[in-house]
């Protein structure tokens, strides 16, 4: 992203857990968990070689009559760019992601009542260090194929802990929580098959650490260490080089100790 440059990029997503993925990666169901998000993200040019990106983002959660209204927690990239690539390069460009996440999503002092629709953060900063590399190709004539990889690892940051929180307890609880580590990684292609319309798909892996509490409590605080394979496939329509319309879905393929769920994605991505 050049200077004086900024994309802006609203996601609407709307997730559907239809059941959990217990500890011998079987999927048992539960009653449907509703999460209606929508995100944008603004990403704007620094440097030749740096740009700065935030993603804000407002849900609404709903299940068994349930709901509630919020806002998520924050993250902030810096993106730097290590390695540029053209089409007869035999490398492939890289870019370093650094990130944060400012905690300011509901997490702790939850109401029993709303059946965990009233949760929308972590009370984690997640410091996180990313690696993004991709390889453009020209199949034939006008049609191109690319290939991405990001792979990232977070560590998550102590939590303080007062009654019911996502890491579990209740009104009693008082203490710290130690969130697991997250490493992840996520394979996308893309095939463009006209001018203006592409084909892409992403294989997303997931693995969360357990996490410890520390304190005083009448029920359990924490959870077991996860991970999860899903899949989201999409197609893509261009309106110009500055404007671009994509949506698809994306769901869990396999998991352990993981939400199940189908989530059905759009998104508007415009070049300034």
């Amino acid at each position: 992203m050049q200077p004086g440059h900024f994309v802006l990029q609203p996601y609407f997503d709307s997730f559907v857990n239809v059941g959990h993925y217990n500890s011998g990666w079987d999927a048992k169901s539960v009653p449907n968990f509703f999460n209606i998000n929508l995100r944008t993200r603004f990403k704007a040019g620094a440097t030749p070689w740096l740009d700065v990106q935030t993603m804000p983002e407002v849900g609404y959660k709903k299940t068994q009559g349930k709901s509630s209204f919020g806002f998520a927690d924050l993250p902030v990239n810096l993106n730097i760019q290590l390695l540029r690539a053209k089409l007869e390069n035999p490398w492939p460009a890289l870019r370093l992601i650094v990130r944060a996440t400012i905690p300011w999503g509901k997490y702790q002092r939850l109401n029993p009542d709303k059946l965990g629709t009233d949760a929308f953060g972590t009370g984690s900063w997640y410091p996180e260090l990313g690696i993004v590399s991709s390889k453009l190709w020209r199949v034939h004539g006008a049609h191109y194929f690319e290939a991405r990889l990001f792979s990232g690892y977070r560590v998550a940051t102590p939590a303080t802990i007062k009654g019911l929180s996502v890491y579990g307890g209740d009104s009693t609880t008082r203490g710290t929580a130690y969130p697991g580590n997250i490493f992840f990684a996520d394979i996308g292609i893309e095939y463009n098959l006209s001018l203006n319309w592409a084909f892409a798909c992403d294989i997303f892996y997931r693995h969360h650490d357990r996490s410890r509490f520390s304190g005083r409590t009448t029920k359990p605080v924490g959870h077991p260490s996860s991970e999860q394979f899903s899949l989201a496939p999409a197609l893509e329509y261009n309106f110009s080089e500055d404007l671009g319309l994509i949506g698809g879905i994306w769901f869990s393929a396999a998991g352990r100790n993981a939400p199940q769920f189908i989530n059905g994605i759009l998104s508007l991505n415009a070049y300034f």
